[in-house]
C-alpha cells in the first residue's frame, strides 16, 4: 500500500505540472494566420498528458498497474548524471552554440544510459547535433543558438 501512495503522489505532481503548462500555453495564441499558433501544441500535449496521467492514476488506485511494483527498481545515479549533463549543456549553449553543445551532450547521455556501440553513438550524435540544427535553421527557418 505505501508504494501505491507514492505513485499517487507522483502522479498528482505530474498532473499539477500538466495543468500549469496547459494554463501557461493558453496565454499564447492557439491559432494564427498560418494555422496553429505558438500555444497550440503545448496546450494539446498538456491535455493529452493530463488525460493519460488521470488514466494511470485510476489504474494505480485500483491496483491495476500492469507491472509488479516490488520488482521495479529506481537508480538515482543515472538520473543525477543525466540531469547534470543537461545543466552543463544548458550553461554552455550560448557560449559554444547548439551544434557543439549537443555534439558533446548526446554521446555523454548515451554513455550514461549504457550504450557502448561507439559507431552508433557517433552517428546519433552527429545527426542529433548538426542534422537537427540544419533542419531547424535551414528548412524550418527557426534560429538556434
Amino acid at each position: 500500500m505505501p508504494q501505491t501512495r507514492g505513485w499517487q503522489a507522483a502522479l498528482a505532481v505530474l498532473l499539477a505540472v500538466f495543468a500549469f503548462f496547459a494554463f501557461e500555453s493558453l496565454r499564447l495564441s492557439l491559432r494564427d494566420a498560418l494555422g496553429p499558433g505558438p500555444g497550440f501544441f503545448p496546450f494539446w500535449l498538456s491535455v493529452a498528458g493530463g488525460f493519460l496521467g488521470v488514466v494511470l492514476f485510476v489504474q494505480v488506485s485500483r491496483g491495476r498497474m500492469g507491472f509488479e511494483t516490488p520488482t521495479l527498481t529506481f537508480e538515482l545515479r543515472p538520473v543525477a548524471l543525466v540531469l547534470a549533463g543537461l545543466v552543463v549543456a544548458t550553461a554552455f549553449l550560448e557560449a559554444i552554440g547548439f551544434r557543439l553543445a549537443m555534439l558533446l551532450l548526446l554521446p555523454y547521455l548515451l554513455f550514461v544510459l549504457g550504450v557502448r556501440n561507439w559507431l552508433a553513438m557517433g552517428l546519433f550524435s552527429l545527426a542529433g547535433s548538426f542534422g537537427v540544427y540544419h533542419v531547424f535553421s535551414g528548412l524550418l527557418k527557426v534560429p538556434l543558438p
